[in-house]
């Protein structure tokens, strides 16, 4: 072969393979409402990370953190359908208007220690993935809710349940809205990106919200008291979801690059052996930010968030249909192992 043609040779071969390159390389959205100082973005950029580095940088996800995409977490099985974005997390609790089957697989109050949710997760797992995918969505990994006490964050200090009942209470969905009013308490959903302004004007008085993240959204500056009510917030994980299209027109080698990426995602995110510390650290991290925390509420009021919980959770799973009923039948099973 001649020098020229086989000059034209190679650079016929380099630009079919510089095409095959360009043609793998992708570049995805993931919508992350939460602030960057939850740790689940934390989670979430060494996700990103991850794949980037396990493609070789063939594979991008741009985190936009923040709620930067405008995109409601109660509307997410809707937009996780039309491609904008490509990945995303979802709390299955958000969605209960569009999947009550699967917003109710645990509520607060049904679940109390990391021991039970372990025993019970393969179950609420298995319910999300079937679940989404009924609604053509896939189900691509999960990321842990880390075990977060439950506190009630006020403008004025209340310690009991009784104290509660003279108060406007934010809390994040709807289960909660439906225990906290079979208790007697005026509760209403406030998306946490406009609850400090709720608290600041007095459009609630309290808010139910963990101690661990209430720094994120400066809540210490409008909310100067706190109590623990007794129980975490239902630890059901966040299914980490993609649009099917887009997930299917992955090349192998990038779907590779998700599937460990979400294998150590799910990997670094279950571990809650360092909970209880974490909590106590907020907690005095608060206090030195001039939070004042009265004692636990009572074994009695305590007793009777839990006895009304048990009936949200057994209402809103008649309601979410067969399916729903079978889950927590299932999951109360294991949770009581």
């Amino acid at each position: 072969m001649t020098a020229p043609i086989l000059a034209a040779a190679t650079a016929l071969l380099l630009g079919v393979t510089a095409s095959v390159a360009a043609a793998e390389t992708v570049t995805w959205r993931f919508n992350n409402n939460y602030a960057p100082t939850r740790p689940e973005s934390a989670h979430i950029r060494n996700f990103a990370e991850n794949v980037a580095a396990n493609s070789g940088g063939a594979f991008t996800i741009n985190v936009i953190e923040g709620g930067g995409m405008n995109l409601k977490d109660a509307d997410a099985l809707r937009w996780m359908q039309t491609g904008t974005p490509e990945i995303s997390f979802i709390w299955p609790t958000f969605i209960g208007r569009d999947a009550p089957d699967l917003a109710s697989l645990y509520v607060y109050g049904s679940v109390s220690t990391a021991e039970e949710h372990l025993r019970a997760l393969p179950a609420v797992e298995e319910a999300l993935t079937a679940g989404f995918a009924e609604r053509n969505i896939p189900v691509v990994g999960f990321m842990a809710l880390p075990m977060i006490d439950a506190s009630l964050f006020c403008r004025e200090p209340v310690q009991t349940l009784d104290e509660l009942k003279t108060k406007k209470l934010r809390v994040g969905s709807r289960e909660q809205v439906e225990t906290f009013t079979a208790l007697g308490v005026a509760a209403q959903i406030v998306p946490q990106n406009e609850l400090y302004s709720a608290l600041q004007t007095g459009v609630v008085d309290c808010a139910l919200y963990a101690a661990r993240f209430a720094k994120s959204i400066s809540l210490q500056e409008v909310a100067k008291h706190a109590v623990f009510t007794g129980f975490p917030f239902p630890p059901a994980p966040y299914a980490i979801v993609a649009h099917k299209a887009t997930l299917e027109g992955l090349s192998a080698g990038n779907r590779a690059a998700l599937d460990k990426a979400l294998v150590t995602l799910k990997e670094e995110s279950f571990q809650f052996d360092g909970d209880a510390e974490a909590e106590t650290a907020a907690r005095a991290a608060l206090t030195e930010e001039g939070v004042t925390w009265s004692a636990d509420f009572s074994e009695a009021d305590v007793a009777a968030i839990r006895e009304a919980a048990a009936a949200t959770w057994l209402k809103l799973s008649e309601e979410g249909g067969e399916a729903a009923v079978g889950y927590r039948a299932k999951i109360i099973g294991l949770i009581g192992e």
